[in-house]
């Protein structure tokens, strides 16, 4: 198999996505422990993945929940996008692979207010050719449905394509497709993974 084209996921690939230690680093621990199955273990959290509602519809849901809490929910709704941070072993071997003359593209379960703001936050995103994210295509990772939107729009060959994300069931679809992957259970470990590969 020769790679010619390779597949970032975003959350915890290229970006910090640990929402609770986050929190932690901010409020004291019962408000921690709060914000976080309020908003991020939620079902709206999904669906805002899904772009099916939006960030103004969400926190109306959270705060209906819980409307004792409104001002704390108004203030982490305001500031979430803080919780997605370069990861900067990965950005380096982005630009490394962009350097070797991969063809780089991108496919995430990211909403839509996350991913402007990364797009217009961090330049290295500009190394990129293109990508899918759910929020646009209204369906989410693991689902066959958005890896051939991708193959589709970017009229890729699996065989010639690594896919690289966090979680399991995302690779585990992708290498039934056809793609070559990489589940990366820790970012620190990319360089090494790719170097196993022959990239």
């Amino acid at each position: 198999m020769v790679i010619k084209n390779i597949v970032f996921d975003i959350g915890n690939v290229l970006l910090t996505y640990h929402p609770h230690d986050y929190l932690m680093g901010k409020y004291i621990r019962k408000d921690t422990d709060f914000l976080f199955n309020a908003i991020f273990n939620t079902k709206e959290w999904i669906e805002l993945d899904r772009g099916s509602i939006t960030e103004k519809e969400a926190l109306e849901m959270f705060i209906s929940r819980n409307p004792e809490k409104e001002s704390l929910l108004r203030e982490m709704m305001g500031d979430f996008y803080n919780v997605f941070t370069p990861i900067e072993s990965s950005v380096a071997a982005l630009f490394h692979l962009k350097e070797q003359g991969y063809r780089l593209l991108y496919l995430s379960n990211i909403h839509i207010g996350i991913y402007e703001h990364v797009m217009e936050t961090y330049d290295f995103f500009r190394e990129f050719e293109g990508g899918i994210i759910s929020a646009d295509e209204k369906v989410l990772k693991p689902g066959k449905e958005i890896f051939y939107r991708l193959i589709d729009k970017f009229n890729l060959k699996p065989g010639e394509s690594l896919f690289i994300d966090d979680t399991e069931p995302n690779t585990d679809t992708a290498e039934k497709l056809g793609f070559a992957v990489i589940h990366l259970k820790n970012p620190g470990d990319l360089t090494g993974e790719l170097h196993n590969l022959g990239i």
